[in-house]
């Protein structure tokens, strides 16, 4: 137990510092009538990751504190994951039947208190909505069956998309799941503000309700400042310009493509993804070649007994990228955990971590156990 706790501590403080930071990480959906894509940037100082595909028939556990009821399930769908600080926890990803979770900081989270419902980590609840999942409204639906844990109190919030072209914005404010779809989801977009902000922000111009023009076209047209609010709302405004733009000579992924540069920021947006859920095909771009890579589903095998392989986000070239992936390992999830985490320990964001505590979760996937169908 006491090791656990030790563990969730070390979670929290390399959770905490996209708080220390003004960046903003901006997540959407575009649709047409033949496609479904989703974009997300993902800003932050550390760009270390990789990608890694998560196998089906697999029980697993929620790495908690034995005070919690911990949740126990086995994935049912396999999914391909861009993870920073160790396999299992993710920071976004598709699953085998095209749903997209991606997560982005929120100061204002509230997780539930304890009830009677079972309880998961934040980012592990990314992973758990992957394995299990199929819809928007399957993840909805959870809501009444398991909890984020307010163990460890580092807010995030959600923007989930499905292949049927639905989405859906997830955050837990004052412990409760505050949820955005359909017609009160008017831009499926989402930033590091509350949707409600972000959107009563954007009403004011032209296009979303008000006569005011969005005078700028991409993040460098306006100034930063001390204000985070105001940063991120101007962010949330310049993408939904972006997504409503009419233009038919571009494909929709090529669209997303242009949303994601508009906001992003120089030397902070350490990658760039658009999901084309509707094709089952992954494309990113990261900030060392700036180059478009592409991942198809079809490429990957997802069974219990598949093997598991991993690509380093940063070194990724288009070309040949299938042989650019490495067999996971212990040692290789242990060095891209402590790839994560090291520069933040030396840099003095976070104290020092004991070694057994990060050990955990490098450990955590070799405790999983082989569901047989």
């Amino acid at each position: 137990m006491k090791t656990r706790i030790i563990f969730i501590g070390y979670f929290v403080f390399v959770l905490l510092i996209s708080s220390l930071k003004t960046y903003s990480c901006t997540t959407f959906c575009l649709a047409d009538n033949n496609q479904v894509v989703y974009g997300r940037n993902f800003d932050f100082e550390i760009s270390s990751g990789f990608i890694v595909n998560n196998r089906k028939n697999l029980m697993k556990y929620a790495l908690l504190s034995t005070e919690e009821n911990i949740l126990q399930w086995t994935s049912r769908y396999g999914s391909i994951t861009f993870n920073q600080v160790g396999m299992e926890f993710p920071y976004g990803g598709m699953n085998e039947k095209g749903l997209v979770i991606a997560q982005m900081y929120l100061s204002r989270t509230r997780y539930p208190n304890m009830d009677n419902r079972k309880a998961i980590s934040c980012l592990q609840w990314i992973q758990y909505q992957l394995d299990v999942s199929a819809t928007v409204n399957d993840v909805l639906k959870s809501d009444s069956t398991i909890r984020i844990s307010n163990e460890i109190p580092v807010g995030i919030h959600f923007l989930v998309s499905d292949k049927s072209g639905k989405s859906v914005t997830i955050e837990f404010i004052n412990g409760k799941m505050v949820y955005r779809f359909d017609n009160n989801l008017p831009i499926p977009l989402l930033s590091n503000n509350t949707y409600d902000e972000s959107f009563d922000y954007l009403k004011q111009f032209d296009g979303f309700g008000g006569k005011e023009t969005i005078k700028w076209t991409n993040i460098n047209d306006f100034e930063w400042t001390d204000n985070n609010t105001l940063n991120t709302n101007k962010l949330f405004a310049t993408a939904a310009k972006n997504m409503i733009k009419k233009n038919d000579s571009i494909t929709l992924i090529d669209k997303a493509f242009g949303v994601l540069e508009s906001v992003t920021i120089k030397n902070h947006t350490q990658w760039s993804i658009v999901f084309d859920i509707t094709n089952m095909k992954i494309y990113f771009k990261n900030n060392q070649h700036c180059e478009i890579v592409s991942l198809d589903f079809r490429n990957f095998i997802f069974n219990s007994n598949a093997d598991v392989k991993m690509l380093d986000i940063q070194s990724a070239k288009a070309d040949k990228i299938n042989e650019q992936f490495m067999l996971y390992s212990t040692d290789r999830n242990r060095e891209y955990t402590l790839k994560a985490t090291i520069p933040l320990i030396e840099s003095g964001f976070i104290p020092e971590i004991p070694l057994e505590a990060i050990e955990i979760q490098v450990q955590y996937p070799e405790t999983f156990q082989v569901v047989t169908q």
